[in-house]
């Protein structure tokens, strides 16, 4: 006897399910070992304060190139600790967080510009504060940055990406971090730098990324 169509579309949302849950524990458990690869890269790396002045982040961006790997943020207090890759596309950000392309590197004068998931790397910047220090380690040392203010913008606030001559880093992530869907607004971080274990110098040059492509 045929089976009756309640009992089809039960088996069909039971395979889909299979399905799905295959793909999610499949792009866990890449991205658990593509973090760990990056990390070992990252411990690869020695720095020193004696080092001599550079005019460009140059090991990290070689780095970037090479494997995608710009370093480690951590924030202490909020229990974050994850890597960062070069980009904002939906793989990038699957992976760690993201470095918005065309901001400048960690160590350069310029702005930092990183972005991270909502509802993964990024949900505990709904706790940060001003005074929370957040530090890069990069291929080219650790620097620590120190949070001004947080906003919540429009996705269309290009102008907070872009560089001036002081070293500082915004940090972007979608909001309201419990939002079903896709996240109308922005919460952004404002920090500057403090503290570094090497000097690295920069002729400003102008950059305008752009916001609304950063985060899905």
């Amino acid at each position: 006897m045929k089976e009756p169509l309640r009992g089809q579309i039960g088996r069909g949302l039971t395979l889909l399910g299979g399905l799905v849950l295959l793909f999610t524990l499949g792009a866990i458990l890449e991205t658990k070992s593509f973090q760990e690869r990056l990390n070992r890269r990252l411990e690869t790396f020695k720095t020193s304060r004696d080092s001599p002045l550079m005019s460009r982040a140059d090991a990290t961006r070689r780095e970037a190139s090479a494997s995608g790997l710009i370093g480690r943020i951590d924030i202490e207090r909020l229990g974050v600790s994850v890597l960062v890759v070069e980009g904002t596309n939906s793989k990038a950000l699957r992976r760690g967080v993201g470095h918005v392309e065309g901001t400048a590197y960690p160590g350069e004068r310029g702005n930092v510009g990183l972005a991270g998931h909502r509802d993964s790397y990024f949900r505990p910047l709904r706790k940060i504060e001003s005074g929370d220090k957040i530090r890069l380690q990069t291929p080219d040392g650790r620097f620590v940055y120190e949070v001004d203010s947080t906003l919540i913008v429009s996705p269309h606030r290009g102008d907070l990406l872009e560089s001036d001559n002081d070293a500082r880093l915004t940090l972007v992530t979608c909001y309201p971090f419990y939002y079903i869907g896709p996240a109308p607004r922005r919460f952004v971080v404002l920090a500057h730098e403090v503290d570094r274990d090497r000097k690295v110098t920069e002729k400003l040059t102008k950059r305008r990324p752009y916001v609304a492509s950063m985060l899905p």
